[in-house]
């Protein structure tokens, strides 16, 4: 009996371990629609090129703050590739976009991946904005979550 529950709960351990939010070392499988109306997938990343996805919500104060501090370091992280990616509808998304004039910096893409919930689902994503960055191969060096100052994540990158 006690030889079972102990396997029962290794055996826990082990899913919890492999299914984490820490278990997942690529990056999301996203498919997003992005503001100029076109598709946008992970495949179509650049290779060899760092990448910082950023999950944010276009009404989410911090999220507007970090935008606004990582643009003003956005020539210091021109060897990166930005993917900002929101759940909300594509119009509310295009509105931000126009706002910080994101989309006219050829390093960053900006879109929706409307109701699939993807990439939230992915890293269990419960405050915005949400930073993962992976390195030039393509494995996560850093995930930087909604609960630090704006500033600071930007500071980071």
């Amino acid at each position: 009996m006690k030889k079972s529950f102990v396997l029962v709960l290794f055996g826990l351990f082990i899913y919890m371990q492999l299914f984490s939010q820490g278990g997942n070392s690529s990056i999301a499988p996203f498919k997003i629609r992005l503001t100029n109306g076109q598709g946008y997938t992970y495949e179509q990343l650049s290779k060899n090129k760092p990448v910082v996805l950023i999950y944010f919500s276009p009404t989410c104060d911090h999220c507007k703050e970090f935008t606004e501090a990582m643009l003003k370091r956005i020539n210091k992280l021109q060897d990166k590739q930005f993917v900002m990616i929101s759940y909300e509808n594509l119009k509310e998304v295009k509105a931000f976009d126009d706002r910080y004039k994101l989309s006219g910096h050829q390093n960053i893409k900006v879109g929706s991946e409307g109701y699939t919930f993807v990439v939230q689902k992915y890293y269990d994503i419960q405050r915005f904005p949400f930073v993962a960055e992976y390195d030039k191969t393509g494995r996560l060096k850093k995930i930087i979550r909604g609960d630090v100052d704006p500033e600071d994540i930007a500071s980071r990158l």
